[in-house]
């Protein structure tokens, strides 16, 4: 066995453990979630938000997730909404569209 096979086995083994500790798929709100995110990850750059920001958004969903170890529903259940949860849902009437981009030549 190379040194590649090695490395690619050692790596589906990884994999395999994950999946035994972390559990299966996403619950559709964690999903939902994580488009959110991702929608305004993309907003961010396309509007030219700041990084802190940006940052200050996330972090607010990011620590009180954490705080409950991750476990998406029980924050909910306690009241929590987080800032970026329905953000992929959001039209560009909703959060605005980015001007054009000027040529640099």
């Amino acid at each position: 066995m190379d040194q590649t096979e090695e490395t690619r086995e050692a790596f589906e083994k990884r994999i395999v453990e994950m999946f035994r500790v972390l559990g299966g798929p996403m619950s559709e709100g964690e999903t939902k979630f994580l488009r959110g995110v991702q929608a305004f990850i993309d907003f961010a750059i396309r509007n030219g938000l700041s990084f802190h920001a940006t940052m200050v958004y996330l972090s607010h969903d990011w620590n009180e997730l954490a705080r409950y170890g991750f476990d998406f529903e029980t924050p909910l259940k306690k009241g929590f909404w987080p800032r970026v949860y329905d953000f992929s849902e959001k039209s560009g009437n909703a959060v605005g569209e980015p001007e054009p981009e000027q040529s640099a030549r």
